[in-house]
């Protein structure tokens, strides 16, 4: 998604509209889904919408400048009046709960998690109004709702949550719908929740902001620079980051745990209502890339009760600020009963690691061959006249294990044989990438634009694999001993 998103910042509204009416619904559900992010070194700017509309969306913000823009005129703060007394864990307004896709927000709901903010704000014939929020420390959620008493459609162009001092991280910001459609018509309310991750021992203030911008979807609206189209809205409310500490349970492990013949360190497991959080560690020593671990189940035992959790989510560098390198990763399992464990034991099947020596393609783009590069990458053949500097990579495997397979990314910047360096160019950039696979086989295709003057630079040329799926199969455990205190 980061590749697609780049072609998408980089056209002009129109341009990305005409493409984004031809795109699947599936694609844009599932961009909303993962959350669409940028790399560090592009725009600071997190977004994340679904519907038809959603690369619109996109690309008006990217004409916002990923800022709050002042329109007409000031948004009115207010409380919110409840039908009865506000119960701490109640759900303030009624949604089709039955729409939460998202297993830790559900978590949530079940145990009552969730608190009640009532907080509001309107402007221009808009209401946003923030209806509850839940924390554990590690992750946000808030549920809130827009109303619009306007006679235009609308959708998200931009959202995000201000400590005052410093903006949450955009990378790893997620905004799903609760419902089956983004735009907002005249006279709907709809209800929508932001999710985050968050920096453990950081102190984060109390008192917060959570800003929407809203703009038209016409066509008129879509080609105009005017902020009379759009309006920005931000809500007031007080947000404790901590309120589940109390609750919370840290097991201490610090166990070294070899797969594959690499060497991880699992820092420690944090047991919270909402999720099971391990904090992983590679040796900056190993041979391989270590990019997960492949089915990794985690084993507590408290007396004769056995809790296994299952395929977790990954917190990694490329999906949130908690990482800087990829070195570290944390596994993200959804939080059953947890008791005062005897044991406690994490066991996988093997890894996702690769060579450290074999992370790059080398490729003559005068005679369209590789030179170099991992078992199973070839270029494809073009049933067409390719477009001149694209080439298209394809990754094929058989026989290997596919289960939490990702997609393949290259590295934006090449180097000439030269040793000259250059920038994959955006503007005029292509890209496709498909993935296909079956319960033993994969295949990928990507398309990467090393542009039109590429030809007439030195070859070969070299670009970086900054990751790509090869499953190396181990079952190793390791017993994560508690440290007495």
């Amino acid at each position: 998604m980061k590749e697609l998103e780049e072609q998408l910042l980089h056209r002009n509204a129109e341009e990305v509209k005409q493409q984004t009416e031809a795109m699947p619904e599936m694609k844009i559900v599932q961009a909303m889904q993962s959350g669409i992010h940028k790399g560090r070194q592009q725009s600071r700017k997190k977004m994340a919408v679904s519907g038809l509309k959603a690369a619109i969306a996109v690309s008006v913000a990217v004409l916002l400048m990923f800022v709050f823009f002042n329109t007409r005129e000031k948004a009115v703060e207010y409380t919110v009046l409840t039908p009865g007394p506000a119960n701490t864990g109640t759900l303030s307004y009624p949604f089709d709960a039955s729409l939460i896709r998202d297993k830790t927000l559900l978590n949530a709901l079940n145990q009552n998690l969730l608190r009640p903010i009532n907080k509001g704000a309107e402007k221009d014939g808009f209401k946003v109004e923030i209806k509850n929020a839940v924390s554990d420390g590690r992750q946000v959620y808030i549920i809130y709702s827009v109303q619009n008493n306007t006679d235009q459609t609308v959708v998200h162009a931009d959202f995000g949550l201000d400590f005052g001092s410093f903006e949450a991280a955009n990378i790893g910001a997620k905004l799903d719908m609760l419902g089956t459609n983004s735009q907002i018509e005249a006279g709907q309310t709809l209800y929508f929740v932001y999710s985050n991750t968050l920096t453990p021992d950081m102190d984060y203030p109390e008192e917060v902001k959570y800003g929407v911008v809203l703009t038209q979807i016409s066509d008129e609206a879509l080609s105009s620079s005017s902020n009379k189209y759009r309006t920005s809205i931000e809500v007031s409310f007080r947000l404790d980051s901590e309120m589940l500490k109390d609750r919370n349970r840290i097991w201490t492990a610090s166990q070294e745990l070899i797969v594959a013949g690499q060497k991880l360190q699992v820092n420690k497991v944090l047991f919270t209502p909402l999720s099971t959080y391990v904090d992983l560690e590679a040796d900056e020593h190993n041979t391989m890339q270590v990019n997960g671990l492949i089915n990794p189940v985690l084993i507590g035992k408290s007396g004769d009760r056995i809790i296994k959790s299952y395929y977790p989510t990954v917190i990694t560098a490329d999906n949130s600020k908690l990482w800087e390198d990829q070195s570290h990763f944390t596994l993200v399992y959804t939080s059953k009963d947890y008791l005062d464990l005897d044991t406690l034991v994490l066991k996988t099947f093997g890894a996702a690691a690769v060579n450290k020596d074999q992370m790059k393609i080398v490729v003559d783009l005068k005679k369209r061959k590789i030179i170099e590069a991992p078992d199973g990458f070839s270029i494809k053949n073009q049933g067409e006249p390719a477009k001149p500097g694209v080439v298209t990579f394809l990754n094929k495997r058989e026989n290997i294990d596919t289960q939490g397979s990702f997609n393949m990314r290259l590295a934006g910047n090449y180097t000439a044989a030269d040793g000259k360096v250059y920038t994959r160019p955006e503007g005029e950039e292509v890209f496709t990438q498909s993935l296909s696979r079956g319960a033993v086989e994969f295949e990928e295709e990507y398309d990467y634009n090393f542009g039109l003057q590429a030809i007439g630079y030195p070859q070969p040329l070299t670009v970086e694999i900054e990751r790509y799926w090869h499953p190396v199969l181990d079952t190793q455990s390791v017993e994560l001993l508690r440290v007495q205190k």
